[in-house]
């Protein structure tokens, strides 16, 4: 009985301490992947600022993209698999028209191996939307503007200052709007 006992405590002690492990590892890969870049592609100065540290991006259709831009900026963190960010990218391209000399729109692909074809196939779904859309093979934007989580969207002035944020929070267009309305000078 006690050589039963021993093996059963034996065992249960290695599951939990796998289990521990396995928790370690997911953790791991996960902080990995909101902090995979470094800041090595940003510039001082650009357009319109002085000091103002700037990311050079390129779209996913080859053109250059600088955040934070001489208008307002609304950034989408999304990715190209996230069923959850159609909507909003769907309310980004409704609105991109009425907001066109308010802000510059751009949405970010937080996944850094997607590629155009992937990123696509989310336009698509989308309604094929007429700003920016980078992926973020760096990190660099994730990791400058803190990103933890999909369907987060940050709104930076020229200047470089964070005017809203909205984390996690997913929007169709009147709630885009009202947030916009809201944040925009």
């Amino acid at each position: 009985m006690t050589l039963t006992t021993n093996r059963t405590n034996r065992r249960r002690a290695l599951t939990i301490t796998a289990l521990i492990a396995a928790a370690v590892i997911v953790v791991v890969l996960a902080l990995t992947a909101l902090n995979r870049g470094a800041v090595a592609g940003t510039s001082a100065g650009g357009t319109g600022g002085h000091g103002v540290d700037r990311i050079n991006v390129t779209s996913t259709e080859g053109k250059p993209v600088t955040v934070p831009w001489e208008r307002p900026t609304v950034l989408y963190f999304m990715a190209s698999w996230c069923f959850t960010c159609v909507p909003q990218a769907e309310a980004m391209k409704e609105l991109e028209a009425e907001y066109a000399d308010q802000a510059q729109f751009v949405a970010v692909d937080v996944t850094p191996e997607n590629t155009k074809t992937e990123v696509d196939s989310f336009r698509e779904l989308a309604g094929f939307p007429g700003h920016p859309y980078v992926v973020d093979q760096t990190g660099q934007l994730s990791t400058k503007y803190e990103i933890t989580s999909l369907d987060s969207t940050v709104v930076i002035a020229p200047d470089g200052e964070i005017l809203a944020r909205a984390d996690a929070q997913p929007m169709e267009t009147q709630a885009l709007r009202a947030f916009l309305d809201k944040t925009l000078p």
